[in-house]
């Protein structure tokens, strides 16, 4: 990708979508859920956080790539970080006291948000390039 197609902000949407989760899932988190259930959800949410920074690393790095090398670093980066999520999961279950419950389905919940945000980036970072090698491709072409 080069350097005058402009990045999407990805972090911005990440953030703004984890405050509106806090921001509705507050209150009946406090009311109704254990401290125990609470960390449980937390630590599902870094482990996703964690999992959609690293998917997000990966794909801006495979823009710069062929495409055969695009579809391994997106497609395998996707395979290898759900591993390593299902391994943490699995320790955190067998090592912790975490209520598994809520572990889990913090987990699918994030996961599922974050990878929603990278596929529409994904989408958009390419609509991005496409336009400005239409762009150049168009300039070169007047001259």
């Amino acid at each position: 990708m080069e350097n005058n197609v402009k990045k999407p902000g990805f972090f911005k949407y990440v953030i703004i979508s984890s405050l509106i989760v806090i921001a509705v899932g507050s209150y009946p988190l406090l009311k109704y859920f254990t401290v125990n259930q609470i960390n449980s959800i937390v630590f599902g949410y870094i482990i996703s956080l964690v999992n959609a920074i690293i998917g997000y690393q990966l794909n801006t790095m495979a823009f710069s790539k062929p495409t055969k090398s695009f579809m391994v670093l997106v497609f395998g980066g996707m395979g290898i970080r759900l591993i390593i999520v299902l391994l943490f999961l699995v320790i955190l279950l067998q090592f912790t006291g975490l209520d598994s419950l809520s572990l889990v389905g913090s987990v699918f919940f994030f996961y599922t948000l974050f990878i929603s945000i990278e596929i529409y980036f994904l989408h958009k970072m390419q609509s991005q390039v496409k336009k400005h090698n239409l762009d150049t491709a168009d300039a070169d072409h007047t001259k």
